[in-house]
């Protein structure tokens, strides 16, 4: 073979490999999903979980790169997140279902994840199941200064309950209740 053959076909191998990597380019730049939406049911069936009815999405007040999903399916409830980073929106964890304890007056779950500003992001979320409960509430404790901290939701027709906040390793979760209409304690749980 002479050069030039050789030249013409490592010129087409390239134009191969472009055209390869142009329809694989989420490999090697990935751009995630178009929508917080389609993230969260692309989370969904790769974790062979759902499809969830969506009750409620909720962008975090302290970053609106992230938005959780509040939603039933079955007997679970979950609260899945996503977030936006390099140009599209990715899973970032609660997807999985957790299981509502009829048995209970309220079922929970929480979960915290680092985010860029070297803080948590805490999740704490469930399923209310007693008629009587119209609030949750949720004490947080600072443990430098032993400060107590409510964090208060009332409950719609959706029945779930969602509290978002960022904080250092400072705080912990202390106890979560139910509240009635007059605001008296019908279930307290202790945490942590």
């Amino acid at each position: 073979m002479n050069k030039r053959t050789l030249f013409a076909i490592a010129e087409w191998a390239a134009v191969l490999l472009l055209i390869w990597l142009f329809y694989r380019s989420d490999i090697i730049f990935p751009h995630g999903s178009s929508t917080p939406e389609q993230a969260h049911r692309l989370s969904e069936s790769s974790y062979h979980y759902g499809p969830s009815k969506v009750v409620r999405k909720v962008a975090a007040p302290f970053d609106p790169d992230r938005v959780v999903f509040l939603g039933t399916y079955k007997i679970w409830f979950s609260a899945d997140t996503v977030v936006r980073k390099r140009g599209g929106w990715w899973p970032n964890g609660g997807v999985a279902g957790v299981e509502i304890d009829r048995d209970k007056p309220f079922s929970y779950s929480w979960e915290g994840s680092a985010t860029q500003d070297s803080l948590m992001a805490y999740k704490f979320y469930g399923y209310v199941t007693d008629d009587r409960i119209s609030a949750v509430e949720l004490l947080l404790t600072d443990r430098n200064t032993g400060k107590s901290t409510p964090m208060r939701e009332e409950i719609g027709a959706d029945r779930m309950f969602l509290f978002l906040w960022e904080a250092n390793d400072d705080s912990r979760m202390q106890a979560v209740r139910g509240l009635d209409k007059e605001g008296s304690v019908v279930y307290e749980q202790e945490l942590g």
